[in-house]
């Protein structure tokens, strides 16, 4: 792992200043779910109260303790007082069975897990010597029971900057997830992104990702939480109007099905100032058509990763009907990032030219607690991100998508962002994701619209992929389009 470039953080955790903000305004509603309401002083003596609970069980400074979590008050609760108590933090992933688990668990070096109810039964037996549970499970010690009974005192351990703090998982999308590791500094420049008050934040999308990053920036900047611990896009719909929810970040698959799933004028989403889409690369065409879907322009796209943070993003008036020719684009760099497109040995390309995208952020991890041979962490603080793209004359960023996908066909380069882009072009497709072929060429699963009259064979003669029709899109726990489960539908037999 190569250190932090920057080393002036004073050491104050993201916990230490969600406890701050929360102190500076104790009677305001903070964060609710679909029962209950904690106003911030009552959250506060929550996370306080557990702090006392994890350090009675022997926790402190260094443990790494991994958090199998729902999306709920508890889970974030209990992720802060862990924090406070000078342990490293990690949101577990789904990874589909308790084996997958018990290798992430292994990557990590898991010093105590801390599991629910609801998520339990996925925790592989053994792979860690100290389970506590919040809520009732059994056979494991519930530390709610103790809550009551604790101190409310606050309780805090000093650490330095450049000691480890956060491990955030990856997506897992090609394999069993990482995690990116980062110091009190890395982190805190990640998610502590400035004042944010009048911010009513919907999380609907599992912990472990973006979400964990939004709701410390939330919390640290003056903004409230509402959580719902699934998706389905009527109540979603629902809850924007009844609680005046300003934003919501989705995976690609869940915006179009709420956009898809609900009739836009049945509901009064008028305080929603911006619906974020991360994890896919949705082609001009698709955005176009659901910008038409939002009535305004309220869509925005960040392009970035667990192990960088937010590169740049398409908003604002630029990402809108009235500009067509920049649907294509991730929008600009901020100021404070560097993005560099390169060839494959490293030369920098010409504005135009699509090469790999290769960027230095204030935000950077320092390393994976395992590093696989190429990590894409260089020593200079840089990281190259697997995808290719390119920077036109204006200073926009595009991303063609994962380098590994591009294929050639007639001599031309094509990845499946050019295929999603041919499928979504036809009025009768609703949505499509693309992946390459095992012996070639292109396929995808397709979405038609509900007055669709065609069939996956007038598909197929009317564009040269192979084609399956489908209901939904497979996705993964993330939300993200399941390469695998797409690659399946369409090519069964493959071994």
């Amino acid at each position: 792992m190569t250190s932090s470039p920057h080393s002036t953080h004073t050491g104050i955790t993201h916990a230490d200043k969600v406890m701050d903000s929360l102190s500076s305004r104790p009677d305001e509603d903070v964060i609710s779910d679909e029962t209950r309401s904690f106003t911030a002083s009552e959250f506060f003596d929550l996370t306080t109260r557990l702090t006392h609970v994890l350090a009675a069980h022997g926790l402190g400074r260094g443990d790494t303790v991994a958090v199998l979590a729902p999306i709920a008050i508890e889970a974030i609760a209990i992720r802060y007082a862990a924090t406070r108590l000078g342990c490293v933090t990690v949101l577990c992933p789904d990874a589909g069975t308790p084996q997958r688990l018990s290798v992430f668990l292994s990557r990590i070096s898991a010093d105590a897990a801390i599991v629910f109810p609801d998520t339990a039964a996925a925790f592989p037996a053994g792979s860690v010597s100290l389970v506590l549970g919040v809520g009732p499970i059994e056979g494991v010690p519930d530390l709610l029971t103790a809550v009551g009974s604790a101190p409310t005192a606050p309780l805090r351990v000093d650490l330095g900057p450049d000691e480890q703090c956060v491990l955030v998982a990856t997506g897992g999308t090609t394999g069993v997830s990482k995690a990116s590791v980062r110091s009190v500094a890395a982190y805190d420049r990640l998610v502590d992104l400035g004042p944010t008050p009048g911010r009513r934040q919907l999380i609907c999308t599992p912990l472990p990702y973006i979400a964990q990053t939004l709701v410390d920036t939330v919390l640290i900047g003056g903004g409230q939480l509402i959580l719902r611990r699934t998706f389905e896009p009527v109540s979603i719909a629902t809850t924007i109007a009844e609680q005046r929810v300003t934003h919501v970040a989705l995976v690609e698959p869940l915006l179009v099905e709420l956009l898809d799933g609900i009739e836009m004028t049945d509901f009064d989403l008028s305080s929603l100032l911006a619906i974020s889409h991360i994890g896919a690369d949705a082609s001009p065409a698709l955005r176009r058509r659901l910008l038409t879907r939002a009535g305004r322009p309220l869509l925005v796209h960040p392009y970035g990763a667990s192990e960088f943070g937010v590169v740049s993003a398409l908003a604002g008036p630029d990402y809108s009907l009235e500009h067509p020719e920049l649907l294509s684009s991730a929008g600009r760099p901020i100021p404070t990032v560097q993005v560099r497109i390169t060839d494959a040995a490293g030369n920098i390309l010409s504005a135009g030219e699509t090469g790999l995208i290769n960027v230095r952020t204030r935000a950077m991890a320092q390393g994976y607690s395992v590093a696989p041979e190429s990590s894409g962490f260089h020593d200079d603080g840089s990281f190259t991100t697997g995808d290719a793209g390119f920077l036109d004359s204006d200073g926009y960023l595009h991303i063609r998508g994962r380098a590994a996908d591009e294929r050639f066909i007639d001599g031309h380069s094509i990845f499946p962002l050019d295929v999603q882009q041919d499928l979504c072009s036809n009025p009768e497709v609703a949505y499509a994701v693309a992946v390459p072929g095992p012996r070639g060429g292109f396929g995808a699963a397709v979405v038609l619209t509900a007055d669709a009259t065609s069939s996956g064979d007038d598909l197929a003669k009317r564009h040269p992929w192979s084609i399956v029709i489908v209901d939904h899109i497979p996705t993964t726990e993330q939300g993200k389009p399941h390469r695998q489960q797409v690659t399946d539908l369409i090519w069964p037999s493959t071994p």
